[in-house]
């Protein structure tokens, strides 16, 4: 089958290889379209580096199931779906207590394992999510959707309904879509250039040079900051401008340190929360919305990018030609 290939940092190819072997639990899923990530580009960079290489990347996925390994019904070949990206063990303590994300035994698609940038690939039938019904470039988005709502799953209730978004990729955007959709007066945060103007044109913005000024009255500061600029400086923007007794969420996963003022998160009394995938009740959850036609995630993507110029999609990911980027494996 044709799949990308990372090598190594910065070298991608597209390739022949085998086609996927589909172990007892697993399935076989013929890949419609699959996005590039934040993550994605961070491996793609070296600052994030994978846990085996070479290795197909790429874990926000959607596509069809072509066939089934021993042990999973038949019934669900040709059923089109998206899978979670954790292969998890179901049997440590984490698992147990339902924090499946966090399984001691965890392995991720398209980082420990080969992910979803080729024509085909196998993953366990237990992280299946049956979209039949979901157009397919909402579905390839359904992945970083759940993990921006699960941002706000864990923002207690009492934080109040201000919500500043720092950043202009696209897990900005969903975010900034999803808080919006639970009802959140949301603003975002944009450095400039062209990815500003598509926030502009949909959302309520800032810029970093309006920022000081706009929250000079420590009584017009958010409630609640989501820090997912993709870069090290913005832990300590969000830090800055959260209101005391606020929430800030850590989205940002480019695999750098970061410095921030730890005598004002302790003196303003900030919540700093990480926040990584969305489980199953948020997965299900944004798909019940594109069901309903109450949620458009594919207003982001930018470029649709057949599989063979996939070197070349991460080129334009890591350039920010774009906002969001898909790679079309069929």
């Amino acid at each position: 089958m044709l799949a990308c290939v990372l090598r190594r940092p910065r070298e991608v190819e597209v390739c022949r290889v085998p086609m996927p072997k589909v172990p007892r639990g697993w399935v076989l899923v013929k890949v419609r379209y699959v996005g590039i990530c934040g993550t994605d580009i961070a491996m793609y960079r070296g600052s994030y580096p994978p846990r085996k290489l070479p290795i197909i990347p790429g874990h926000e996925i959607v596509g069809i199931v072509e066939d089934v390994g021993p042990d999973v019904p038949r019934e669900i070949i040709g059923r089109k779906v998206v899978p979670e990206i954790n292969i998890v063990c179901g049997s440590c303590i984490f698992c147990k207590l339902g924090q499946y994300t966090h399984c001691i035994n965890r392995r991720a698609i398209g980082i420990d394992v080969d992910g979803g940038m080729a024509e085909y690939v196998a993953v366990p039938y237990s992280n299946l999510h049956i979209v039949d019904d979901v157009d397919d470039l909402d579905a390839v988005l359904i992945e970083p959707a759940a993990a921006a709502l699960h941002a706000a799953y864990s923002i207690p209730r009492s934080a109040g309904w201000r919500c500043v978004i720092i950043g202009q990729g696209p897990l900005a955007y969903i975010s900034a879509l999803i808080f919006e959709k639970l009802g959140y007066d949301v603003t975002v945060i944009v450095k400039g250039g062209h990815r500003a103007e598509l926030f502009r044109r949909r959302f309520k913005t800032l810029s970093l040079e309006e920022v000081d000024k706009y929250f000079k009255n420590v009584e017009e500061r958010p409630d609640i900051v989501i820090e997912a600029s993709g870069s090290p400086s913005g832990a300590e923007l969000a830090l800055s401008i959260v209101r005391p007794g606020g929430v800030v969420i850590a989205k940002s996963t480019h695999g750098l340190n970061v410095n921030i003022n730890y005598t004002r998160l302790v003196v303003n009394e900030v919540s700093l929360i990480g926040s990584r995938c969305g489980t199953f009740r948020e997965w299900e959850h944004i798909i019940t919305l594109l069901r309903k036609k109450e949620l458009r995630l594919n207003e982001c993507i930018t470029h649709v990018i057949d599989l063979e110029s996939s070197p070349e999609a991460f080129k334009i990911a890591e350039e920010r030609r774009g906002l969001k980027v898909i790679v079309r494996c069929h």
